[in-house]
């Protein structure tokens, strides 16, 4: 799962047009990122869903915070002037055993509420491997 950072204050400063125009470049950017077992969705709002199939948790990581690097590039020209946003993610897992995809979003979010906690600008993986350490930026 993934939510852009700080967007209401981006509504509220910039305006909702503006807005729409960062939910724009997010949803672009995630369409660059598309391929066979990748598919994307907003959930509503700020928040997005990727589901991944037969991903590792590297893989699914790596994907995500290109993503969110990506998004991080992206400038949204404003009459106050350039705005630059960024996003946090979270990642979760189905189970062997099977999982629903309302399990699974529900690790996804409680990783991503962690990484908003944990200074925003990151992806998490709740015990797991990664550890999400801030975005890089280009």
């Amino acid at each position: 799962m993934f939510d852009l950072d700080h967007f209401k204050r981006t509504n509220d400063v910039y305006g909702h047009p503006v807005g729409d125009r960062v939910l724009c470049r997010f949803a672009a950017v995630i369409k660059k990122y598309d391929r066979v077992g990748v598919d994307a969705f907003r959930l509503g709002g700020e928040e997005f869903a990727l589901v991944m199939s037969r991903m590792t948790e590297d893989k699914a990581y790596d994907l995500a915070s290109r993503i969110g690097v990506a998004f991080g590039t992206e400038v949204v020209p404003t009459p106050r002037g350039p705005l630059r946003s960024s996003v946090s993610g979270g990642i979760g897992f189905g189970k062997e055993d099977g999982s629903s995809l309302d399990e699974v979003l529900a690790e996804a979010d409680r990783a991503l509420y962690a990484a908003k906690n944990d200074g925003r600008n990151r992806v998490l993986v709740l015990n797991g491997k990664a550890d999400g350490p801030a975005l890089r930026s280009a």
